[in-house]
Parts: structure tokens; sequence; C-alpha cells
């Protein structure tokens, strides 16, 4: 079963960080607050891929706003 991420809005930062590193996963939104996608949808999740996990790990243990969660 393939994990799920989400952004808590309320706590990011807009460092920008992880739309740049996995824009696959993740954007910034208007008002420029990460949220996480699969390709257009704009329901701030993603599943991500299983090869995908361990660096969507590194992008939440990096997070400075620690805003990036697994469902």
């Amino acid at each position: 079963m393939a994990k799920v991420v989400y952004v808590n809005k309320d706590e990011c930062t807009s460092c920008n960080a992880c739309a740049e590193n996995l824009p696959e996963y993740f954007r910034m939104d208007d008002d420029d607050l990460a949220e996480s996608h699969n390709g257009g949808s704009n329901v701030n999740a993603a599943s991500v891929k299983d090869g995908d996990v361990s660096k969507v790990q590194d992008e939440i243990d990096q997070c400075p706003g620690e805003c990036i969660h697994w469902k």
C-alpha cells in the first residue's frame, strides 16, 4: 500500500525546499505555502511511490517548519 504525505500549511515557513527538491510531490500555493499533490489535483495529499518513500522522508526530516507528515 502506498504511503500518503500531506502538508500542514499552518506550520509552513515558505522555505520552498520541498517544492524545489521533490516537485513531483510538493509545490507552493498562491499564498506561498507548501502543499502536496499528485499531478495537478489540489487536495494537499499525495500518494508516494514505494521507491520515493526515503526521499520524502528526507524532506520530512529536514523541513524547518516540521509541517510535512505521513497520513
